[in-house]
């Protein structure tokens, strides 16, 4: 039968180092009491108060503790105050005492956040993790875990971030998740600096060897453990010792070697009842009721389990009192006591969902029917054979009916999840044709604008009866209507094609301010000549550079236009021109009060709002104002995703 085993953890957490000496610290601080006055009084109490709760002296810890809370409220010392209601917490907490713990907590964190004290803060929030832990709260524990580690990192607490990273760790063991929890544990062991923290590393490797006790590597899990049991002799940490020792009890019950397991359990039990530990007298309670029911005592199996559960419930100890009910739920069944099985696995069931709400009624029904079986057996016995006949019909009529409606079930949500599939298509395909038709629309839009333009240099050649003029400007503009007309239907152009219709588009324009400025359109090697853009993209620039920067100029012109790779292998197209600069042309249209805007512009910007709002590559347009040094001249940079035809 699998076991279930909890892992000891020592959860005192205080502001003070960790010493072995503890009897010698504290009476050299009662030899500074007399002398001392005020808020060094008040550190005093609070620093002998916490080397108390260290040696497990409770009482006089306390007593320490509520002096010093007097006199801090009466000198309004809230630090030492904090200190205090923090420690107190520590030492209810390692006492159970769990009713009173929060208050304190509560006190000592609101003094902290007062006064800034990130550390305090820290330790506080730490320590309310271990309680909501404690009571199988595991969410809300591992929330503040991860509120104090954050904390600790940030002001570098080397102690403190090992003592969240072990509390996270540990939130996973008690879930299970042991391998998680070893990745926390071993990140906590490797901090620099944790070395000279001797009550941390017992901590921590006693939790290590827990973690491979469960996984059930038993040989990996010893030297952990016993390193454990080597550092807490050393700084004489009774409960360390005693601890570990119930582990490698826990190890050999594992191993079935139960002579030596109860030995090793036994010895432990005497070191916890001498410190009258009992949430650890508890824990060792249970795992000998598991070892009795292992070797098949049940009386005494269910001996100790009934002692758990007295101690478990005296300390109100949640994870105890479930345990304590599994267990003895699970010798009563093996004994066919079934109505003691079923009532004490109600009250584990009881227990569990109000930690872990969940929720297993399978296991109830069994025993609650083994249990109603036995208590009418007698009057029922004639009627069995017919009742398990009725039985037999009932539960395949039970079957057939869910059967049926499983397989409709399934049947309407494979339609609604083809229907939607189905739906979801169209709506895409839809609103891809929505796309491209209103990309198509405003690309065609540059036609009429371009013609018009065109038509107007002819017409002016006419008038000023430039015959030959015009027919050479006819030529090349029938070229580029036909450039034009081949790429209309198109939503990607090759940048061959693209930068054949530029050499024509400006050599158009080049005849009709009769010669205002010379052109280059070159084309990079790395440029494969079907990689592709929007067309009549960049023309719009083009014309901007022309009207806009060479021909209001006071001399002849010159317009580069340029196509490469940048290092994200992207095209680049960069246009650039000598001209009066975008300062200048500004300038100009406000002293002429032109108001007119570039029609072509706004449909580039159309555009490209329309292709980014639908692709993940976005066209990128950077503007710069100057070119070669000078403060004159304009370079448009068009960045466009590799896409080819």
């Amino acid at each position: 039968m699998k076991k279930i085993l909890k892992v000891f953890i020592l959860f005192i957490v205080t502001c003070l180092p960790c010493s072995a000496q503890f009897k010698g610290e504290i009476d050299s601080l009662l030899k500074l009491l007399p002398m001392s006055t005020d808020s060094n009084k008040v550190d005093l109490l609070n620093d002998i108060g916490g080397f108390r709760i260290k040696s497990r002296d409770y009482n006089n810890a306390l007593d320490d503790l509520l002096e010093s809370q007097s006199l801090s409220k009466k000198i309004n010392y809230k630090k030492g105050l904090g200190n205090s209601y923090l420690l107190t917490g520590v030492l209810l907490m390692n006492k159970n005492s769990y009713s009173e713990v929060m208050d304190y907590y509560n006190k000592a964190i609101q003094i902290k956040i007062e006064l800034g004290d990130k550390k305090g803060i820290a330790d506080v929030t730490s320590n309310m993790g271990i309680v909501y832990s404690d009571q199988g709260e595991y969410s809300k524990a591992i929330g503040k875990y991860f509120e104090s580690l954050k904390i600790r990192e940030e002001i570098s607490d080397i102690h403190g971030t090992g003592i969240s990273l072990i509390s996270i760790a540990n939130i996973y063991f008690l879930q299970a998740n042991y391998k998680v929890s070893l990745d926390y544990y071993f990140k906590a062991l490797n901090l620099k600096g944790i070395e000279k923290y001797k009550f941390f590393l017992s901590d921590v490797n006693t939790n290590i060897g827990m973690a491979y006790l469960k996984l059930e590597d038993y040989e990996k899990a010893l030297p952990y453990l016993n390193l454990a049991i080597k550092i807490g002799e050393e700084i004489n940490d009774k409960q360390g010792v005693a601890i570990n020792i119930s582990n490698l009890g826990e190890i050999y019950s594992a191993k079935k070697e139960y002579p030596k397991a109860l030995e090793l359990l036994n010895k432990s039990l005497a070191l916890f009842v001498e410190m009258a530990d009992k949430r650890n007298i508890a824990e060792i309670y249970y795992v000998l009721g598991n070892i009795y029911d292992s070797i098949n005592q049940p009386k005494k199996s269910i001996e100790y389990y009934n002692k758990q559960l007295a101690i478990a419930i005296s300390i109100n100890s949640k994870l105890n009192i479930k345990n304590a009910y599994e267990g003895l739920s699970r010798v009563s069944q093996k004994t066919k006591d079934y109505a003691s099985a079923y009532n004490y696995y109600k009250l584990y069931k009881a227990i569990e969902d109000s930690i872990q709400s969940e929720s297993v009624k399978k296991s109830v029904a069994e025993l609650e029917t083994k249990y109603n079986t036995q208590k009418k057996e007698n009057e029922l016995q004639k009627l069995k054979a017919e009742q398990k006949i009725k039985a037999t019909q009932e539960q395949k009529r039970n079957q057939l009916i869910f059967g049926s409606i499983a397989i409709v079930i399934v049947l309407a949500i494979v339609f609604v999840l083809l229907y939607n599939r189905n739906q979801l298509q169209k709506k895409n395909a839809l609103e891809r044709k929505n796309f491209e038709l209103e990309r198509n629309a405003l690309a065609s839009q540059m036609n009429p604008h371009f013609i018009f333009n065109s038509l107007g240099s002819i017409s002016g050649f006419v008038a000023e009866n430039e015959k030959e003029k015009a027919i050479e400007y006819l030529g090349v503009f029938s070229k580029l209507i036909r450039y034009n007309l081949e790429q209309s239907r198109e939503q990607l152009v090759a940048v061959e094609q693209e930068a054949k219709m530029l050499k024509v588009y400006l050599h158009l324009q080049q005849l009709r301010f009769d010669n205002k400025f010379d052109f280059e359109v070159a084309l990079s090697d790395k440029v494969d000549g079907t990689v592709a853009l929007p067309p009549m993209f960049v023309q719009p620039f083009v014309e901007n550079a022309i009207l806009h920067g060479v021909v209001p100029k006071a001399g002849k012109g010159k317009i580069l236009v340029s196509f490469d790779l940048n290092e994200k292998d992207e095209l680049v197209c960069t246009v650039a021109d000598d001209g009066i600069g975008i300062t200048e042309s500004k300038k100009r249209k406000s002293i002429f009060n032109t108001q007119q805007k570039s029609l072509a512009m706004t449909i580039v910007r159309e555009r490209t709002e329309i292709i980014n709002s639908k692709n993940k590559d976005k066209i990128g347009i950077e503007v710069k104002e100057g070119i070669n040094g000078s403060g004159s001249g304009t370079s448009i940079r068009l960045v466009f995703p590799l896409e080819y035809v």
